[in-house]
């Protein structure tokens, strides 16, 4: 049974897009829907002068914030889409599902990996916006399509032949996203950077944020734990 429904879906490229509800595995659709309220509410926002007061202690895992939407890497068998919380669907054949079927093939079992989907911006023209991935989505433009990228953050469900089953923690489920995006280009895991030094991750500000790179940057516990 197909896990998602495209009898309402528009033309995006040469893939496709169904509106919100198209899920129709009621575990996966709620999986989706808990994932971001619980990791929305889990979320502390740091202005910038708190980096030299208000960092964990430890090791840190320091990613840039990609201005982009949440979405989930749906792996199932033959089954390979992009869902959003509310159940939209991009399935088909677009680029940069075409480069996440390498990810399916190392992927084992049902593998659902949460990522930031967004729209690359032509060289020199800054950094990605949020309003440029919807100008994407909401038409058929082909070349404009080309442009949607999507890079994991998180796994929530299943893994690869190494560690087949998600860890409870943060550090070992980004090496098993390291291993299924081993490669990509539109496709990749976040790139993250281990440190203990606040001045480190002020250094990553200025490089990432200042730099025009990112809209900001998510600090995790390299041994954060999770369910």
């Amino acid at each position: 049974m197909a896990l998602f429904s495209v009898d309402s879906a528009r033309p995006l490229g040469k893939g496709k897009h169904s509106p919100a509800g198209s899920i129709t595995d009621p575990e996966l659709a709620s999986h989706l829907r808990n994932y971001k309220r619980t990791v929305a509410g889990s979320y502390r926002a740091l202005v910038q002068e708190d980096l030299a007061t208000a960092l964990p202690h430890g090791p840190l895992l320091v990613s840039p914030k990609i201005d982009g939407e949440l979405w989930f890497l749906v792996m199932d068998g033959d089954e390979l889409f992009l869902s959003s919380p509310t159940g939209r669907v991009v399935s088909g054949d677009i680029p940069v599902l075409a480069e996440l079927k390498a990810a399916a093939g190392r992927a084992r079992g049902r593998t659902v990996v949460a990522g930031e989907l967004f729209a690359v911006k032509p060289a020199g023209q800054g950094r990605a916006r949020v309003g440029d991935l919807a100008a994407v989505m909401g038409g058929e433009d082909k070349a404009q399509v080309e442009r949607m990228a999507f890079h994991a953050f998180d796994l929530l469900v299943g893994g690869d032949a190494e560690a087949a089953t998600r860890s409870i923690v943060y550090g070992e489920r980004l090496e098993v996203l390291r291993r299924l995006f081993a490669g990509g280009k539109r496709a990749q895991a976040i790139r993250t950077e281990a440190t203990t030094a606040g001045d480190r991750v002020q250094a990553l500000w200025n490089e990432w944020v200042e730099g025009g790179k990112g809209e900001g940057l998510v600090i995790r516990a390299e041994g954060s734990c999770s369910r």
